[in-house]
């Protein structure tokens, strides 16, 4: 593989080792301009941090499409701010809460809050619970599972569903739907990405959001009784902003099914890059059964050494320099969580496992500012809900020699996708307990 002419945004070649790639290009500094594309790429953890504060001269608007993202107009002088919010309707995927900023992005944040307040995530305790056991008892008495179909997929469309307060009914129907879900695809076309299961997901939501808001309008009052629904999507189609207006129906769908989307698939991701550290650590996999509350120290460890988020985009709107070098108005920017977690100048030995790593928090898998990931408490307890579960049913956890190889020569495959680092699977072993 030539380092000095991939391209982060289509060679799939770089998936199976993105690692190997930010450490090429951190060796020509934090900052370094790609080939083939008006782009930069970011992998020092400092240089990260300020184009995640930095709402001034760095755009979120490109947060989908990266270095693929395609201006309607030709980018002139040194500040194109206005011009991009003047045309973001015509930018792909510009209207995702991600994307936005500003008083836009406050309001649709607002709306997100009330789900992932801490009475109402400890409140969801007993069901993420509740459903790690339904769905191992899918798989227990097998002695083998495929981690990432049958267990972490299943479980983030599920637990997004009991956050929505869904019915069964619709919560399998999810989970059906989500059960291939690959994000942001490599060379997809956005007809293609239109193919996505999400937006059946957002079909259905906005048909169950409308009646929850339709149950509530003045002129059904005679009929309120037989129309409304004390859920908790009632209360989202009841949300105002905080200057008291409410949002859109389309709005709000849109932020429903960004749950999925972003909820989803992560925890799904980062559970089987932790269970593939279990496989491969008899250590730390007797470590974690014998004193269970050493799960938080890994599970940060996890989202510092391979996390699910492996870049998201920004454009430059205002002239700058970052890293000793120039970054013009119109450039878009890779940033990627990835790099700067495993940057040496910020975390010693980046590419050993280590949960005893001082200030083991400070990784940046969620991002910083206005944008960080607001499900980050739902994502730990998820995830540390299912380790507990998990190592209290199987016993012996290991890799399945005949699907990935044996010790010294194995094999995995990841999903052709630049924004995750998405195991296509992860077939275990273990001993029924």
């Amino acid at each position: 593989m030539n380092y000095e002419t991939a391209d982060w945004y289509s060679d799939v070649a770089l998936v199976d080792d993105p690692h190997a790639y930010f450490d090429f290009l951190r060796e020509k500094g934090p900052v370094v301009r790609l080939p083939g594309r008006n782009a930069v790429a970011v992998t020092g953890y400092d240089e990260t941090i300020a184009v995640m504060l930095d709402a001034e001269h760095f755009s979120e608007i490109n947060a989908v499409t990266g270095g693929l993202v395609e201006l309607p107009f030709e980018p002139h002088g040194d500040d194109i701010t206005a011009q991009l919010e003047a045309h973001r309707k015509q930018i792909d995927f510009a209207d995702q809460i991600v994307a936005e900023a500003g008083d836009r992005h406050a309001d649709l944040r607002s709306i997100l809050s009330r789900l992932f307040t801490p009475s109402r995530l400890k409140a969801l305790q007993p069901q993420l619970a509740q459903t790690a056991e339904a769905l191992i008892d899918e798989f227990a008495a097998d002695g083998k599972v495929d981690i990432v179909r049958q267990y972490g997929g299943p479980y983030g469309a599920l637990v997004i569903s009991d956050l929505l307060g869904l019915s069964d009914k619709t919560r399998n129907k999810f989970r059906d739907l989500l059960g291939d879900a690959i994000p942001v695809p490599m060379n997809a076309s956005k007809e293609e990405m239109m193919k996505n299961p999400l937006v059946g997901v957002g079909k259905d939501l906005f048909k169950l959001i409308s009646k929850r808001r339709l149950a509530n309008h003045a002129l059904m009052r005679p009929l309120r009784a037989l129309l409304a629904h004390e859920d908790i999507l009632n209360d989202l189609a009841e949300a105002t902003y905080p200057d008291g207006s409410k949002p859109t129906l389309v709005d709000l769908t849109g932020l429903a099914a960004f749950l999925f989307g972003a909820g989803q698939d992560t925890t799904n991701r980062l559970l089987a890059n932790g269970f593939k550290v279990i496989a491969t650590r008899p250590d730390i996999q007797q470590e974690l059964r014998e004193d269970p509350k050493r799960i938080e120290a890994f599970i940060e460890e996890l989202l510092r050494f391979d996390g699910s988020v492996k870049s998201g985009g920004r454009l430059c709107q205002k002239t700058t320099t970052l890293g000793g070098v120039e970054i013009k108005a119109g450039t878009a920017i890779l940033m990627s969580h990835m790099a700067a977690n495993r940057d040496p100048a910020r975390f010693a030995d980046p590419g050993t496992f280590d949960m005893d790593r001082p200030r083991i928090k400070e990784h940046l898998a969620f991002g910083r500012g206005r944008h960080t990931c607001i499900g980050a408490p739902l994502a730990r307890r998820e995830v540390a809900t299912s380790i507990e579960r998990l190592l209290a049913r199987m016993d012996n956890i290991r890799l399945s020699e005949a699907h990935h190889g044996p010790e010294g020569a194995r094999r995995f495959e990841y999903e052709p996708t630049y924004v995750l680092r998405a195991l296509k699977s992860l077939h275990l072993e273990f001993d029924p307990l």
